[in-house]
């Protein structure tokens, strides 16, 4: 009879900790829309303006603490003072795989929880207006907060997307901060 009650209490209060420590859903699809703008500019009259961008991912929750997360975000900026062909307005399609880092800290125990991200893929450059483009190997990192509503959650972040830009009679290495809000559904 005792050994019945230890292995009751024991369930119910395992039940308890499991729940406390429930991840949500495995399986989250994001959407976000936002700005972007290069961390420098090009050179001396060659100015990069500040731009907009829309994303979508889809995020694979291995633990509470660990995910993997495939984005795809496009980002336009108007290039100003530089011999772009087409309209002088890059579009730039970045595709990347990252590992997501949860940190359910003090900020709000469950529901808001801060996170960090990197990973590498590619980003494609394209002169819009004109029918030149080129894609190279890509990174980011980026830090961001998450705010679960149930299987509903509301995100913000910020990306430091990181490439090679070396056509147009340019060759440097490229950062596009991109600043999004979004929401996340859990599948």
């Amino acid at each position: 009879m005792t050994t019945r009650f230890v292995t009751l209490g024991l369930v119910m209060v395992m039940s308890g900790v499991a729940q406390a420590q429930d991840p949500g859903p495995r399986w989250m699809f994001g959407a976000g829309v936002g700005g972007v703008s290069a961390a420098d500019n090009f050179g001396i009259g060659v100015d990069w303006r500040a731009g907009w961008s829309a994303a979508a991912n889809l995020t694979y929750r291995f633990t509470n603490g660990l995910g993997l997360r495939g984005d795809a975000t496009f980002a336009q900026n108007d290039l100003r003072g530089a011999s772009v062909p087409g309209e002088g307005r890059i579009n730039k399609i970045s595709y990347i795989g990252n590992v997501v880092l949860n940190s359910a800290g003090p900020l709000g125990g469950e529901r808001l929880t801060p996170y960090a991200l990197a990973g590498l893929g590619a980003v494609t450059v394209h002169a819009k207006g004109s029918d030149s483009s080129f894609t190279r190997l890509g990174g980011d990192l980026g830090l961001g907060v998450w705010y679960r509503l149930g299987r509903l959650g509301l995100r913000a972040e910020g990306r430091d997307v990181m490439y090679k830009f070396d056509r147009f009679g340019y060759n440097k290495r490229q950062n596009d901060v991109v600043w999004e809000g979004g929401v996340t559904v859990g599948l």
